[in-house]
């Protein structure tokens, strides 16, 4: 499992992205964040279309165990036994930085209160 280094974590750019923009997760890749939308943080350098890119994320990343499988960029919440899942139950514990089938442990951006 891939993880973030100093705060940074590298993805694959969905489109020409130029460094210090906002950027989310769109499938498998990262995008420029529009007006009002919640980005994963801020690109620290340009990329072409395919190219890998270094974003500086607005949260640490943290190992999470999933139940159930889980998206790339779905918001994941609590689920039974400490787990998470991309099933909507309270409040946002964080976003999917990587794809996990249902009992893997991935890499997960907390958002709220207690990030």
């Amino acid at each position: 499992m891939p993880q973030s280094n100093n705060g940074r974590k590298g993805f694959v750019a969905g489109t020409a992205l130029s460094r210090g923009v906002r950027v989310k997760i769109s499938s498998d890749t990262v995008i420029v964040s529009g007006a009002g939308e919640e980005g994963i943080g801020t690109t620290t350098e340009s990329s072409a279309i395919s190219d890998f890119v270094n974003v500086r994320l607005d949260s640490h990343s943290v190992e999470a165990t999933a139940s159930g499988a889980i998206t790339q960029g779905a918001n994941c919440y609590g689920a039974a036994a400490g787990a998470v899942s991309a099933t909507l139950n309270g409040r946002r514990q964080g976003i999917a930085l990587e794809a996990a089938a249902d009992g893997a442990l991935f890499e997960m951006m907390p958002v709220g209160v207690n990030s």
